[in-house]
């Protein structure tokens, strides 16, 4: 909705990109299984007797995670806690970058008319669309004022912010943070009339503080992951991120761009597992196309993930819009929307422009959040799927637009004419190994409980047992080199792969 109510403010040449240098000095301990009688291993807590004998013994616990079946705690600890019988693997917490995604341009009048009509939302509104009983989480570094600003009046008349978490200070949301987050929640779901629409003005809102923005720390990956654990619990639908993990330090063990792979990271393998589990995750795809690492970062490389990047007004991708594809050659990121000066508060809830692919994303996660309002009988593959064959350039992807820039009303018309969702789903067993080939520990993730089954080149079953975890570990140094098949079993689903042993 147009208004001529805007203030302008002119401050030039600013651009701010946020970056933040994360040591490696912290280790994940994960335990060989759970001590519970929890039927469903995903709600099931880490062993407490397990961490009270770390405890009793000195050593401090940073953190937890229940997906994980593990720890975190100093990496002074690592060769300490793989003496202990239930420690099934102890690995390094990788120093990473994270990166805000934000970029201050020229301030100027700003309209959030062109950055939904892009996509047709602005049509799709006004057919009654609008993300109704949808609920949309944002993880970011802070929520700034949205609890005093008058612009989110609406959204705390309406109920619609049902709930927020500190997971940097394990606490309630303090509203006294980064700005970021502020105005990504604005651009998902903002409504003030005559100045500022949100993609998605009737949806739910669920608010994560996931990240410390104001100081160096190791943990932001472990409360990505418990803000998925906690997000998942009650029951969201949604995630949006803009967080990336990427290379900074080679002498750290840190990612680079052979990790983008969709199975290598820890927050790729959360945000699949979340996918899988019935959570439709969005992510940006970063601010690197003009920086030496050019590339998208993690979880976007996470198959399941969808992965935006940015264009200007004109449809042009940005220069700074992070580039695919995954290492692994997949399509990255899948789409775009706009990101280039877009509609956004300032610190005053005073309307202006800024840019970065942290402001196309949320655009397109309430896009999502409308099309799953209207069609609740589509599952989260089906409304991905048809998102993508919206796309402009579908029919001839690339690695700067992927797909393209999609039209929500040609998802509608596509989703209309598809069958809705059975009672009886196609139930696989999900298997994926790494590293492959392999020397010395090989990662097994597949469900709880499966049983699995090494044979050599010969048919030969040489190692077999069962897994306990999502995560597991099992050493084939004991092995001669060559070809290896890993088949898991778990009721009338199996799975199998090939395994090169190096």
């Amino acid at each position: 909705m147009k208004s001529n109510k805007y203030l302008r403010v002119n401050i030039l040449g600013i651009i701010c990109l946020g970056f933040f240098t994360i040591n490696a000095q912290n280790s994940w301990v994960f335990f060989n299984n759970k001590c519970s009688k929890t039927k469903d291993y995903f709600k099931a807590n880490v062993c407490e007797n397990y961490i009270n004998k770390l405890k009793n013994d000195g050593i401090i616990i940073i953190g937890k995670s229940k997906w994980l079946n593990a720890v975190c705690v100093s990496k002074t600890y690592s060769e300490q806690v793989k003496l202990y019988p239930f420690v099934s693997h102890v690995s390094s917490m990788n120093k990473y970058t994270y990166q805000n995604y934000s970029i201050d341009e020229d301030y100027s009048y700003g309209y959030s008319d062109w950055q939904l009509n892009m996509i047709n939302l602005d049509k799709y509104h006004e057919l009654g669309n609008t993300g109704k009983n949808v609920n949309l989480a944002l993880f970011d570094g802070g929520f700034w004022k949205v609890d005093s600003l008058p612009i989110f009046d609406s959204l705390w008349s309406n109920n619609q912010i049902i709930a927020t978490r500190d997971f940097v200070n394990d606490s309630d949301m303090n509203f006294n943070q980064s700005t970021h987050g502020m105005q990504v929640l604005a651009l998902a779901g903002i409504n003030y009339p005559d100045s500022m629409m949100g993609a998605a003005p009737k949806a739910n809102f669920v608010l994560a503080r996931t990240e410390n923005t104001a100081s160096e720390t190791h943990l932001e990956e472990l409360n990505w992951v418990n803000a998925l654990e906690w997000a998942d619990s009650i029951g969201v639908d949604i995630i949006h991120s803009s967080l990336g993990y990427s290379l900074f330090d080679t002498l750290q063990g840190d990612y680079s761009y052979e990790d983008m792979d969709g199975k290598s990271t820890i927050i790729t393998i959360a945000a699949q597992l979340a996918a899988e589990r019935g959570i439709f995750i969005t992510n940006s795809a970063g601010n690197s196309g003009n920086m030496p690492w050019y590339h998208i970062t993690a979880p976007c490389d996470a198959k399941d993930v969808l992965c935006v990047g940015a264009v200007d007004s004109f449809r042009q991708i940005t220069s700074f819009s992070s580039r695919g594809p995954s290492s692994d050659g997949r399509v990255k990121p899948e789409l775009c929307a706009m990101g280039r000066n877009n509609t956004i508060p300032n610190a005053k809830g005073i309307l202006r422009t800024g840019s970065g692919t942290s402001f196309s994303g949320p655009i397109i996660a309430g896009m999502v959040a409308c099309l799953m309002s209207k069609h609740t009988d589509k599952s989260n593959q089906q409304i991905f799927d048809a998102i993508l064959k919206s796309c402009h350039k579908y029919n001839n992807p690339d690695f700067e637009y992927g797909y393209g820039i999609p039209d929500v009303l040609k998802a509608d018309s596509i989703l209309n004419n598809i069958p809705s969702v059975g009672i009886s789903k196609i139930n696989f067993l999900r298997l994926s190994v790494s590293p492959n080939p392999v020397n010395d520990i090989l990662k097994i993730q597949s469900e709880p409980e499966s049983k699995y089954y090494l044979t050599n080149h010969l048919g030969m079953v040489v190692k077999s047992g069962t897994i306990h975890n999502w995560i597991n570990f099992i050493d084939i140094t004991e092995f001669s080199k060559g070809l290896y098949t890993l088949k898991v079993i778990n009721g009338k689903r199996h799975s199998s792969k090939k395994i090169i042993l190096k």
